[in-house]
């Protein structure tokens, strides 16, 4: 079949990625310093080991991931734990994705999950907004205002929020 890629490693898939110019240099080598970290129990290093290894800032790391979390190729989980009563973030595991259609699906979940989380957000800050609104007792701007979504978007803002992060929609 022409133009059929099949991919074999997680080294292999980043040097393609490389070679396409989806990932830059210093990209590669944070993954390559990522996948170095995979043991029998899994994979969970620090972003701090993880820029140790790579001869990065962490800041680099952290963008890295960013990139290979858009692209598909790593898969994180978070991991929550109870300390003294509260819920804090624990460490952060990682798969390296291989196969295209798992690299789709994981694509799709970190989309769907900056989608929930930016319109959390809008929606806290809408409530915020109509708090202050109410204190105000000023009404007369609410029904004013453009129509807004569940999330408290209104369509023109969740349009050029889809368009920041690059989604198209179906067509």
């Amino acid at each position: 079949m022409k133009g059929f890629l099949v991919v074999t490693s997680f080294a292999s898939t980043l040097w393609t990625l490389t070679q396409s110019r989806q990932i830059t240099g210093k990209t590669h080598l944070v993954l390559q310093a990522l996948a170095s970290f995979q043991g029998h129990r899994g994979l969970f290093p620090s972003h701090e080991s993880i820029a140790s290894r790579a001869g990065c800032s962490v800041r680099t790391v952290i963008r890295a991931l960013e990139a290979a979390y858009r692209l598909g190729v790593v898969e994180r989980t978070r991991q929550r734990q109870r300390v003294s009563g509260r819920i804090c973030n624990g460490v952060n595991r990682y798969r390296l994705i291989i196969k295209p259609l798992e690299q789709a699906r994981a694509v799709a979940a970190h989309y769907t999950q900056q989608l929930k989380d930016a319109l959390a957000r809008r929606k806290r800050a809408f409530l915020s907004k109509c708090q202050n609104d109410s204190e105000l007792n000023s009404q007369s701007n609410f029904f004013n205002t453009e129509p807004l979504s569940g999330a408290g978007m209104s369509h023109n803002d969740l349009i050029r929020w889809c368009e920041s992060i690059g989604y198209r929609g179906s067509t």
